[in-house]
């Protein structure tokens, strides 16, 4: 079975479920079993949550898998971690290990604060943040996301959104010749719009803007937050804030991975050994 008949097949065995709180519609997967709960928010540039159907097969081995979908869609931060927070009450789980990619580690981080009584753990890998207190460098990096996404409608008025994913698709095969693999990118990038980008930016501007987190926000996660590091050059990405997370959590551990966005749909194991490795270190610490 090739890669894009998996991902089918992962399509048809976990289809999407959803639910209604408040007006708003959260639409999630959720396989796997045992007591143990990630919530897997996975935000990134033009791959949607079901691009990392392995990731989520490989770690629902090991513990009950929460995916959140649609993380991009219109409405706030806030509104999006209140209905997660009540899902998770729904599903009758009492604390969760919080596993965010992308601008979702940014409502990974959100959730921990406001939600901490649900919440285990915190893995975060290539993310953005916020701090209160910003270095010259986290207020470059943050200052560029920012007028990147103000200038993006008007980039999108000379440069349309199809030769960016031509662009994107021209440098996955330079680093990734194969055509199997290939075809399953072409069908993951396809079904991104401008509609997908316009929300997710949004979200990220909402994160950037309205959340400045503090290390008496995750004080409470001492030894049990996980920062991924690498060489990953998503442009939303948080790989420039890296030193911002470590100085925000309380005893973080570090993991370095290498692999990039790409390689994280199609050879996801070296994240899903290190987020097993640390959810058993916490766990040993914790019967000591």
């Amino acid at each position: 079975m090739d890669m894009v008949q998996n991902y089918q097949s992962f399509i048809k065995k976990y289809p999407k479920k959803s639910f209604h709180y408040r007006g708003d519609v959260l639409s999630y997967r959720l396989l796997g079993e045992g007591e143990r709960i990630i919530v897997l928010l996975a935000g990134s540039s033009m791959f949607s949550s079901d691009a990392y159907f392995l990731l989520q097969e490989q770690l629902a081995s090991h513990a009950q898998v929460l995916t959140i979908e649609d993380i991009s869609m219109k409405i706030s931060i806030e509104r999006i971690i209140d209905s997660i927070s009540y899902l998770i009450k729904l599903l009758e789980f009492k604390k969760v290990t919080l596993l965010g990619m992308g601008h979702g580690g940014g409502l990974a981080q959100a959730f921990a604060r406001d939600h901490a009584s649900q919440t285990e753990s915190l893995m975060l890998y290539n993310t953005l943040t916020s701090p209160k207190e910003h270095s010259d460098i986290s207020k470059d990096a943050i200052d560029s996301v920012l007028r990147t996404i103000e200038e993006l409608k008007d980039l999108r008025k000379v440069m349309p959104l199809n030769a960016i994913k031509q662009a994107l698709m021209d440098q996955i095969e330079q680093v990734i010749p194969d055509d199997d693999l290939i075809e399953l990118f072409q069908l993951l990038i396809s079904k991104y719009t401008e509609t997908n980008e316009r929300q997710q930016m949004e979200i990220i501007k909402d994160l950037l803007t309205n959340y400045h987190f503090e290390k008496s926000d995750f004080k409470y996660l001492n030894y049990r937050s996980l920062i991924f590091y690498g060489y990953d050059e998503d442009p939303m990405g948080g790989g420039e804030l890296i030193e911002s997370l470590v100085d925000i959590m309380t005893n973080p551990k570090l993991k370095y991975v290498d692999i990039d966005r790409f390689q994280l749909i199609i050879n996801p194991k070296p994240v899903t050994d290190a987020v097993v490795e640390f959810m058993e270190s916490y766990k040993k610490k914790s019967a000591l």
